[in-house]
């Protein structure tokens, strides 16, 4: 069995794809306790409210805390993470063993222990390193900015990594790392920086971009992958399978030589969602990343969700039952009971917009246009086409009555009057898109209103039995540190797509270990 150490864990999405492909997981790291808490929950069977945690001496518990300023458990499961004080770090320090434990604080304070330490946490060798540093500054939603202390936790995980030194890597990011940006005039492209920095410690690298609706997850979800492979290990590799590694034999070279600034012509990153690179993937070591490219093959948004309806529910899909049955099993309780259904509450003007962005959605664009454009109250007017749309679209009472003539719909919209068109309704028979870390995203296909936590974990294709654990949602200036049950998902990697990656890197590591 293959063996990994899990770094920025979140809720555990990557660990239980990787478990399912048949990983034994040694050790796992998360920073903030909201995550760590639903982590430890259902991959390990702990539960840190539970009195006996708190019985416990802190050095014997599955859970260690690399710092904190209080005894308290759960006032622990609540904490700022960046205010943390630095300690002697004495849970971590004062356990025999590390092996199957979840430590919960910052990744440079972790290296830190490392470096004091003079010797790995996990002794012998490790298989797989895997982990998605955040990087808020390279996604396409935020600011991209180059000092950005976020951006350095790509560097701390290589240097983890340069600690352990595992036969393989696995880093998961954002699609936004690939996207150019200027620091005073020079543009870095942060996804070869952060295969620079791997192979300055000796990984040859393969980035990749993919999609998380080719490995089967019912959303439209593309990701940067960047697997790499320790260099002495690359020769024993297969042919097939080294051609796809020789761009990162050659970067390791060229940082060694200084010549390692980017070119556009020599380092590429290999783009597994167009049709020519899912057809050489297809017979390599890659199939399982595109396994679900043909659109047929593709799970829907009513797959995943259309059993979780108030009303007329469907019938539970294949999809759901198959996920149940292929990553339920690889929690701490399988049989755990089905929680996290409930759904916000919203008033029946916000319900009455929502049967509006339904609408929206499924008519032509022109049509759409008029009707957002009479609710910015740019427009009076609508033509023949939109009246009759809105007169078939089951239109919701609010403080306004519902009026079939011209006039009466006109004044219903304005009624709605918004400049706000983030939010919008999802389509029924496709998959989900890319964005639903909060809840008033999106609003259901059909019933006036917002997801549940269940049915955003089920397009991300977490099991039933998996409960989501801290609050639901969050505002204001807690945002900067919570992560509530719906960010716990949208920071996820989807399980599904866990499981297509823990598949590839075993056929690779197969190769590597004869």
């Amino acid at each position: 069995m293959h063996t990994f150490i899990e770094l920025f864990a979140g809720c555990g999405g990557l660990s239980l794809g990787l478990r399912s492909a048949g990983f034994k997981e040694l050790l796992a790291n998360e920073l903030s306790p909201m995550p760590a808490e639903t982590f430890a929950l259902n991959l390990m069977g702990v539960d840190m409210r539970a009195p006996e945690f708190s019985q416990t001496k802190p050095s014997e518990r599955p859970v260690l805390w690399l710092d904190s300023d209080t005894d308290n458990v759960i006032e622990r499961l609540s904490d700022n993470p960046f205010e943390r004080p630095q300690t002697d770090m004495s849970e971590v320090g004062d356990a025999e063993d590390l092996t199957s434990r979840l430590i919960v604080g910052d990744i440079r304070r972790l290296n830190q222990f490392v470096e004091n330490r003079k010797s790995p946490l996990i002794h012998g060798e490790v298989d797989l390193v895997s982990g998605g540093p955040p990087c808020q500054s390279f996604s396409l939603a935020g600011r991209r900015e180059l000092g950005n202390q976020r951006n350095q936790l790509p560097w701390e995980f290589a240097k983890f990594v340069n600690y352990q030194r595992p036969r393989m890597v696995l880093l998961e990011n954002v699609e936004g790392i690939l996207r150019p940006f200027k620091e005073e005039s020079k543009t870095y492209y942060a996804w070869f920086e952060v295969c620079k920095a791997f192979a300055s410690i000796g990984y040859v690298t393969r980035p990749l971009l993919i999609n998380a609706r080719n490995a089967g997850v019912a959303q439209n979800r593309p990701r940067f992958i960047m697997l790499a492979i320790r260099e002495d290990l690359v020769d024993l590799l297969s042919p097939e399978t080294a051609e796809w590694f020789e761009q990162g034999k050659k970067l390791i070279e060229a940082v060694k030589n200084d010549g390692a600034d980017y070119d556009k012509n020599r380092w590429t990153y290999c783009d597994l969602t167009t049709e020519e690179w899912q057809k050489h993937a297809i017979d390599s070591v890659f199939a399982p990343l595109v396994a679900f490219s043909d659109e047929s093959k593709q799970h829907t948004i009513e797959d995943a969700i259309g059993d979780l309806q108030d009303e007329n529910p469907d019938a539970q899909s294949g999809y759901v039952t198959d996920l149940n049955a292929e990553l339920g099993k690889y929690l701490a309780d399988p049989s755990h009971p089905m929680r996290n259904r409930q759904h916000p509450n919203s008033t029946p003007r916000v319900r009455a917009r929502f049967r509006i962005y339904q609408i929206i959605a499924n008519a032509p664009k022109s049509i759409a246009d008029e009707i957002k454009n009479v609710m910015r109250g740019t427009t009076d007017d609508l033509s023949k086409d939109a009246v009759e749309t809105l007169k078939e679209g089951q239109l919701l009472k609010y403080d306004k009555p519902v009026r079939k003539s011209k006039k009466g719909l006109i004044a219903y919209l304005s009624g709605l009057s918004t400049k706000k068109f983030s939010q919008r309704a999802l389509r029924r028979g496709g998959p989900a898109p890319a964005a639903l870390s909060i809840p008033d995203d999106v609003c259901h296909y059909t019933e006036a209103r917002t997801l549940s936590v269940r049915e955003m974990a089920r397009i991300q294709s977490f099991p039933d039995a998996f409960e989501f654990r801290g609050i639901a949602t969050t505002g204001g200036l807690r945002r900067r540190y919570q992560v509530p049950q719906y960010t716990q998902i949208g920071n996820a990697v989807p399980p599904l797509l866990g499981k297509a990656l823990g598949e590839v890197i075993n056929s690779i590591l197969d190769e590597i270990k004869g």
